[in-house]
């Protein structure tokens, strides 16, 4: 008997909608574009419960009759591509003939439409692919789709998606995109009755103010770039201006929201020297070039595409970026086109003085070089007192060798008593050899002595049983998760705070401020204190006690709210929120001074997991002598 069988067409349609349809984002940006390719100039879209309850959206596009809007219905009914040819010059959004039906197959769909001209419109209600009804309706010229109940027939679908939290900020970010790539298109987003953007039409840079606000555009420099038939254009961040995720790098190919690793890849290369490593400039970039030299139909949801030639993009866009750069800095023209390199460190050293409100030490916008220039052109007698920064860790100042030796003594407690690692500070439960068992941790495992620092990374210590390396910045986020966490629940569940001197107001991108001010009661509860203050701007009143950082108040906490976004945050996990205010901990290449790394690696010891950071990464390795023996052939 055989055992393969042709699948039975409902059950293939539903795996098809899946490929299409992966959660309630995808529903809008399916819907949206259709509204896009029909000519929309206004497009409005309603969203309850994430999404799961309804999906609305509404245009005033071109609108379609009753046989059309019948076979819209169809798998593979399109208007936009008829002959094989067409494949290779794909100028429309979508082409596929498969958005409508997919979301048909696991909703409760409603479509009203009418075209511009015709006396009446056509109502069609679809039920898990099936057509139950049609009827001519009255209703403006234009489609409006009504989605409700989304996955109820696909419960594996259902079962496996987010938080409504995520999935709202999943929506929010799907609507944006398509709002940056059309700002001659007025958008309105409705987040269960709550206005999330209610956009006109006009420019791309008005059309950025209002997504992400003026304090935000401020900091990007806007440019424009050809190369051949390739032209980019756009917004990148100053230098300066990062992000701890590469979330906020935003990229499109006429005018298509993609993920593109090509165009990352060329604008990392465009800021060369000038982004710090491990962090990432926001950026808005749009290419455009002949449809015939990119393929868009690489995957069913089309975020995915190739270019025929990848070295010509790399080039262009580089260029482009590294050009904008130097006319920033240099603040005079553009350097020639054709060398997409940035200029060396030298090259680099000489434009920093010039390099409007930027410290020629720390390369930070609006920092201390930019005030004492005012100052100085309008002859006003200052001074600058020395500023100290307090925090838990001193840092060392000044660039050296990669490799720094530190003194030869053993460890201090600030008592002076010399680190014994079975002898842990007063009120902490015992480690190392006398909980071997309990603690997993063998004998002689902590450090006995640092003997120098590399690359402003790695502490280097020796131990009983070897070497050991210690990341600075991962044994530094575990020692500030289990801080806020403890003090947490010795509060009886609200840590203290620490009130700012003079409260700061912040602002942040729309997607980030509502995931805060969903989020502000768990937030309170570790001792934070946000404010929001209407727009794109929050107050910050306070800190949590033992959170102390050298870094800018707003890069730490867009860094906190993005990481929370990049783990898919639930709602109520503190867990999760001390793992993310771990932003604040010292980074690699910062300079700790001896005291600090020793006060670093005390304070390690001291963790009930010290030997991982909170997001599971080691926070050192151990050389053991029988490994440098084998090493050096003594084995």
């Amino acid at each position: 008997m055989s055992r393969i069988k042709v699948m039975d067409r409902a059950l293939a349609n539903l795996i098809a909608a899946g490929e299409v349809i992966e959660r309630p984002a995808s529903v809008v940006k399916e819907l949206i574009e259709n509204a896009l390719d029909a000519g929309s100039t206004r497009i409005a879209v309603t969203v309850e419960r994430a999404g799961s309850r309804l999906i609305s959206v509404t245009d005033d596009g071109c609108g379609m009759d009753n046989e059309d809007a019948r076979t819209a219905l169809e798998l593979h009914g399109t208007s936009k591509l008829f002959a094989p040819d067409g494949i290779s010059a794909i100028a429309t959004m979508g082409f596929r003939g498969e958005a409508l039906p997919s979301i048909a197959q696991v909703s409760r769909l409603t479509l009203r439409t009418r075209e511009k001209g015709s006396p009446e419109g056509v109502e069609i209600t679809v039920e898990g692919g099936k057509i139950l009804n049609t009827m001519p309706c009255g209703t403006p010229p234009g489609s409006s789709f009504k989605v409700e109940n989304l996955f109820f027939n696909t419960p594996a679908r259902k079962k496996f998606l987010k938080s409504p939290g995520t999935e709202e900020g999943h929506i929010q970010e799907a609507v944006t995109l398509l709002a940056l790539a059309n700002p001659d298109v007025g958008f309105e987003l409705l987040l269960d009755g709550r206005s999330v953007f209610n956009l006109p039409r006009g420019t791309l840079e008005e059309r950025m103010r209002g997504v992400f606000g003026r304090q935000y555009c401020a900091d990007l420099l806007e440019l424009e770039h050809r190369e051949g038939a390739l032209r980019v254009s756009g917004f990148i961040g100053i230098p300066g201006f990062t992000r701890s995720s590469r979330r906020e790098q935003r990229f499109f190919v006429n005018r298509r929201p993609v993920d593109s690793v090509t165009m990352g890849r060329a604008l990392r290369d465009g800021y060369a020297t000038l982004a710090e490593p491990g962090r990432y400039p926001p950026a808005v970039l749009f290419l455009e070039l002949p449809v015939d030299e990119v393929d868009v139909n690489v995957h069913p949801a089309k975020r995915e595409i190739r270019f025929r030639s990848e070295f010509a993009v790399i080039r262009a866009v580089a260029a482009a970026v590294s050009s904008a750069l130097r006319k920033w800095g240099a603040g005079g023209p553009d350097l020639p086109e054709e060398e997409p390199e940035l200029p060396g460190e030298a090259e680099d050293a000489e434009l920093t003085p010039e390099l409007p409100g930027v410290s020629a030490d720390s390369g930070t916008p609006g920092s201390a070089a930019g005030v004492e220039g005012l100052l100085s052109a309008a002859d006003v007698a200052y001074h600058v007192e020395e500023k100290h920064e307090q925090g838990e860790l001193s840092f060392a100042g000044g660039e050296g060798d990669p490799f720094r030796s530190l003194a030869d003594t053993p460890l201090e407690h600030p008592q002076g008593r010399s680190y014994d690692p079975d002898e842990p500070p007063a009120g902490i439960p015992a480690r190392g050899a006398e909980e071997p068992a309990a603690k997993g941790t063998p004998a002689g495992f902590w450090p006995e002595r640092i003997l120098g620092i590399y690359d402003d990374t790695y502490l280097l210590a020796a131990g009983p049983d070897g070497l050991l390396l210690i990341d600075q910045h991962a044994a530094h986020e575990r020692v500030m998760f289990e801080r806020l966490l403890d003090s947490w629940r010795k509060q009886g569940g609200e840590a203290p705070s620490q009130g700012l001197l003079i409260p700061e107001t912040l602002e942040l991108p729309r997607g980030l401020l509502m995931l805060l001010e969903r989020n502000l009661a768990f937030f309170r509860e570790l001792g934070f204190d946000f404010t929001p203050a209407g727009g794109f701007s929050v107050i910050v009143n306070a800190l949590p006690a033992g959170l102390r950082s050298s870094r800018p108040l707003g890069e730490l906490v867009s860094d906190m709210l993005s990481g929370l976004l990049d783990e898919n945050y639930t709602p109520g996990d503190l867990a999760a929120v001390a793992r993310a205010a771990c932003h604040a901990a010292v980074k690699a290449h910062d300079e700790l001074t001896v005291e600090g790394a020793e006060e670093l690696l005390r304070s390690l010891r001291r963790c009930r997991q010290g030997t991982l950071c909170p997001h599971g990464r080691p926070t050192m390795i151990t050389l053991t002598r029988r490994e440098i023996e084998k090493r050096f052939g003594r084995r």
